[in-house]
């Protein structure tokens, strides 16, 4: 695994509690394309999906529970 930082698994624990990626970025005060940057540079450090964005509602993978 490449290097990852603690801003990144702070974004993804906030899209995982707000269950979007809309919503983690009001609560962190970011806008939501950075969210969604700050998400899959975690996922391309990990090499592997950290969520599912299959629904209206984004819940985390397998990988991502684990995260």
């Amino acid at each position: 695994m490449k290097h990852v930082s603690r801003r990144q698994l702070r974004v993804f624990a906030a899209v995982v509690a707000e269950q979007s990626f809309s919503g983690a970025a009001k609560a962190l005060h970011l806008t939501q394309p950075a969210v969604s940057l700050q998400v899959k540079g975690l996922e391309r450090s990990c090499g592997l999906p950290l969520l599912d964005r299959s629904g209206r509602r984004i819940r985390p993978t397998e990988a991502g529970r684990a995260m």
